[in-house]
């Protein structure tokens, strides 16, 4: 009995990582007439000017079925704004190769899809400033456009659907949030899209992403070297630096992405990020009394990010401290497993 190799990965779901691996070498090995990703740019490129598919397969010397697969994917994506594993789940790809034939056709493909969005959202927007409802504007903005430029009615209702909220942020609140209408649209854009979109529409004032203080970073930090839990580290540093005119309310992501993209972000793995060398000199008798620098513990969580340790995503001790750091940090443990043992063992001394 010979043993396939393929068929064991492919049976066996713990492995679909390696399935999708055997999916592109798949691809990478059809011949030059079949094969979409070597094809993709060039199909896509002749597309945009030649509408006939069987004249692209005979100019390009390859199989009509191959240049239908790569516009189809390609429209999917650019024309019905779906979602690479809506795309992949339809034609029967996996993700990987979705992904790798759209950078094929149009390099840095994501970020011309959001520019190409602003663009469409300011024709959708005045139309809709006169009146037309949504048919009337796809009707009205596709009559002169190329097939492969035209918009679908999804799209116009996203456009207006963010306007809707943005326009609602303004009247209650003054300004806009586009974390807040990117969780609202599930995601469809994502908040760089949507602030680039009300500044081009200018429908609104953007709130902008708070800019941190030198001491704020500082205790950030602090709490990260004592591996105080992300959500517990958010309410003690909106609680710390709030002010009666300006209240406060920063989730644990943006401060957790500010500690790495920001404090601990060096020029080498190797290497402690000379800010975060700064912050523990400057604010020494502030925050970082106990710490010792030399302390190989110290040292790796400087060098590299190590998030606190939770469970389901919640502290382990409920105290706000997921370890006992004293060994390095100098302080006393704050540990409830720790702290029960040690009392136990005075009683026994006793």
């Amino acid at each position: 009995m010979n043993f396939n190799y393929r068929d064991f990965f492919i049976h066996n779901d713990d492995l679909h990582i390696i399935k999708e691996e055997l999916s592109i070498v798949d691809e990478a090995g059809v011949s030059k007439q079949d094969a979409l990703l070597p094809n993709a740019k060039d199909v896509w490129d002749m597309y945009q000017t030649e509408n006939n598919e069987k004249t692209i397969a005979k100019e390009l010397k390859i199989n009509v079925e191959t240049v239908k697969k790569i516009i189809d994917i390609c429209e999917k994506k650019f024309l019905e704004n779906k979602t690479i594993k809506q795309i992949a789940d339809e034609m029967n790809f996996n993700k990987d190769t979705i992904h790798a034939i759209l950078n094929k056709a149009i390099p840095d493909w994501e970020r011309y899809f959001d520019a190409n969005f602003t663009k469409d959202a300011e024709e959708i927007y005045n139309l809709h400033k006169e009146g037309k409802n949504p048919d009337e504007i796809v009707n009205l903005i596709n009559q002169n456009r190329r097939p492969y430029l035209q918009i679908k009615l999804d799209k116009v209702n996203l456009v207006l659907k963010i306007v809707d909220i943005a326009t609602k942020q303004m009247e209650n609140d003054g300004i806009t949030n586009s974390l807040e209408i990117e969780r609202q649209i599930n995601g469809a854009k994502n908040d760089m899209a949507i602030v680039r979109l009300i500044k081009k529409l200018g429908i609104g004032k953007i709130k902008y992403r708070h800019k941190f203080t030198e001491e704020q970073d500082a205790f950030i930090l602090s709490n990260y070297l004592q591996r105080i839990c992300q959500s517990e580290s958010a309410r003690q540093f909106n609680t710390k630096f709030s002010t009666d005119s300006n209240k406060l309310n920063i989730d644990p992501s943006p401060i957790r992405r500010h500690l790495i993209k920001t404090i601990l972000k060096s020029k080498s793995e190797s290497e402690i990020s000379e800010y975060a060398l700064e912050l523990l000199k400057i604010y020494k008798d502030t925050y970082f009394q106990s710490v010792n620098i030399e302390h190989p513990e110290t040292k790796k969580l400087l060098k590299n990010y190590i998030p606190p340790e939770t469970v389901g995503g919640r502290d382990r001790t409920g105290t706000g401290t997921n370890r006992d750091m004293s060994a390095h940090l100098g302080t006393l443990p704050k540990n409830f497993n720790t702290m029960v043992t040690n009392l136990r063992n005075a009683h026994t001394i006793r």
